[in-house]
């Protein structure tokens, strides 16, 4: 299958129809672009920021829908270029993560990372999907660490469980309690009660590297389905939390209404 081929049904199953991209991707003419990295360099416009040629690009994690199909298109045009390992890194430093944990859990370490494997490297979404059919004691006390996790992250920076990733998920030994053992012939040993601790770290999803290691057309479709969902969350809540704030305010100006009439009439 040709490359134009393959970048038609990209475009296809988003609906639109992309052009073919030969050179280096930019919905911002000002910006200034890095072919070789395949990924945005600094405003050119400020000065303060250092030389590093890409590190600090100026896509958004959560970018629109149709710069996302352009910058998918342009990646897979340009996908035989090498990604500069230094951009992805910096990229990953720059995004928000949330850190859960679960202490002193009566569960052996070994067999609890047997249950977060099935989380870890995931969406919130895919991982909660995992543990709720998975067939394991434990699984319902991870995904309830994940939960909360995700409802952190909505409450300090508004992020929905669709905009975020498993980084993080594994278990560590916590403090064994030594028990009596019974043994044969009048003698005894000594047994370890098991406890462990879990440790999760969700992290903001960067779509644009995302599609960038995508390196076939299907993992840029499912990205760019993530996308979509990912950005309608997030359009949602943030209706609801310009509503909320509405009725808030609301609320108080009525509350200082009644106030100052009881005060007049006294």
């Amino acid at each position: 299958m040709s490359l134009a081929s393959r970048v038609t049904r990209l475009a296809s199953s988003a609906g639109t129809k992309l052009e073919l991209r030969t050179t280096a991707f930019s919905p911002d003419p000002v910006k200034s672009r890095c072919l070789s990295s395949m990924m945005p360099l600094r405003d050119l416009d400020n000065s303060s920021k250092r030389n590093d040629y890409g590190a600090t690009g100026v896509l958004n994690p959560l970018l629109s829908q149709e710069d996302a199909e352009s910058f998918a298109a342009f990646a897979h045009a340009n996908r035989h270029q090498r990604v500069r390992p230094f951009i992805i890194k910096r990229r990953r430093e720059n995004l928000r993560t949330y850190v859960g944990n679960d202490k002193n859990i009566r569960h052996s370490p070994w067999r609890m990372n047997l249950v977060c494997q099935f989380a870890a490297g995931l969406t919130v979404p895919e991982a909660m999907k995992q543990l709720t059919f998975l067939n394991k004691r434990m699984a319902p006390r991870v995904s309830n660490v994940i939960r909360r996790t995700a409802n952190l992250a909505d409450i300090r920076d508004g992020l929905q469980p669709s905009q975020l990733e498993v980084a993080e998920c594994f278990a560590t030994h916590g403090t064994h309690l030594k028990r009596l053992k019974i043994m044969g012939r009048g003698r005894s040993g000594t047994m370890h009660r098991r406890h462990c601790h879990i440790r999760l770290v969700l992290r903001e999803i960067d779509f644009p590297t995302k599609l960038l290691q995508a390196k076939s057309v299907n993992q840029k479709r499912r990205w760019l389905g993530l996308l979509k969902i990912a950005r309608e969350d997030y359009e949602r809540a943030k209706v609801e939390r310009d509503e909320l704030a509405e009725l808030e305010e609301q609320a108080r100006k009525i509350a200082e209404e009644q106030n100052e009439g009881g005060d007049d009439k006294k």
